[in-house]
């Protein structure tokens, strides 16, 4: 019976612009710490508000904003951005969710990277960070992954190895089976896929392997080159699982998680406990009815920044942030940290927040 890793010690190896200007609130709680800053961005129903952390203060990039390292996130409409990867030419990015009483405490815990936005879709949430030993622990959800009229359901069922002696990160396993409306074709099991792309320190351009579902063809990519390559249906790239459609390739291909609506309620003490054979049954569950589903949204990939989806408790009525603290890193230099907390949205609708109240202040700081 195999973990989700191979054991709980083995570390991580991995434009429209607002002329608004940001204003102290005027409501709520007053900073604990003449560090701290409450902060209010108005976020438009069309185009971004950029925001640079270090007053903090609404600023309006010159020319394109994606040259630019004036700003270290980006609001658009329910998306929060960093100034980083896909997003932006600056040294940005970030981390989370934490812990709400991180800020307070004003250090955040080691984390192993910060997350860079980058193009993602339904399979960006298939793992759970334990950051007491910085694994990932995959969450064994099932997915679905459709190309014209062909359609097969996906689950991902580890994420490290054991190679030439030591354990090695993003060496994936997976199971998939073609699912027709006849029936559900036999599964077909990987356990070497390399999504190492050479490792964490490596070049960008480093290729890590993608692999066609129809014909269990592997191939390796770059970045670049994947985007303009028909060849595969998902690509494997350190932590990170790519559909080759919108915005990750040209092929058309969407997918969806379907379970996607349990993950707010999957504590990493439940992830920890899944096995590949006591999630045997979930995957066998899943067939034609399930993927026709009208509820489901199929999707490609689109641009995600560590804050994506995670930022807004989606079960309230309306809008409203998650409680957490999120740890953001510096588009200028890459090295100055902020933690940053959403106190409330103002005048949020179904589309947009309104005006976002949040509490920033550099890492280090602690509440007084």
């Amino acid at each position: 019976m195999k973990r989700s890793v191979l054991a709980a010690a083995f570390p991580l190896l991995l434009c429209a612009c607002s002329e608004e200007v940001g204003k102290p609130a005027t409501t709520g709680e007053p900073p604990g710490n003449e560090n701290d800053a409450t902060f209010e961005v108005p976020v438009p129903a069309e185009g971004r508000t950029y925001v640079s952390l270090a007053k903090p203060e609404i600023v309006v990039p010159e020319g394109d904003a994606t040259a630019s390292t004036a700003w270290d996130l980006a609001f658009e409409k329910l998306d929060v951005f960093t100034n980083s990867g896909a997003s932006g030419s600056g040294e940005g990015g970030a981390f989370g969710p934490l812990d709400a009483v991180t800020f307070d405490d004003g250090i955040a815990p080691a984390v192993p990277f910060m997350t860079k936005d980058e193009s993602g879709g339904a399979f960006r949430d298939f793992w759970a960070y334990d950051p007491s030993v910085h694994v990932l622990w995959v969450r064994y959800h099932v997915y679905g992954v459709r190309d014209g009229d062909k359609q097969w359901k996906v689950q991902v069922l580890g994420y490290y190895a054991e190679q030439q002696g030591a354990p090695v990160a993003a060496i994936y396993r997976v199971r998939w089976a073609e699912v027709t409306s006849a029936g559900v074709g036999p599964t077909q099991t990987l356990a070497d896929i390399d999504g190492t792309a050479g490792g964490s320190q490596a070049p960008e351009d480093a290729p890590s392997e993608c692999l066609d579902l129809g014909t269990g063809a592997r191939t390796k990519h770059t970045p670049a080159e994947a985007l303009t390559t028909k060849d595969w249906h998902l690509c494997f790239r350190r932590a990170s699982v790519s559909v080759n459609g919108e915005l990750g390739g040209p092929r058309g291909v969407t997918a969806v998680d379907l379970h996607a609506a349990e993950t707010k309620d999957e504590t990493l003490d439940i992830v920890k406990t899944r096995t590949d054979d006591s999630e045997l049954p979930r995957f066998d569950a899943v067939g034609h009815a399930e993927l026709s589903d009208p509820k489901l949204v199929w999707r490609g990939d689109r641009i995600f920044s560590a804050l994506s989806d995670y930022w807004i408790d989606r079960a309230a009525a309306t809008p409203a942030p998650t409680d957490a603290t999120w740890l953001v890193q510096s588009a200028a230099d890459g090295v100055s940290r902020y933690l940053l907390v959403f106190d409330r949205f103002d005048g949020a609708t179904a589309d947009g927040p309104g005006k976002v109240v949040l509490r920033v202040k550099p890492e280090g700081v602690p509440q007084q």
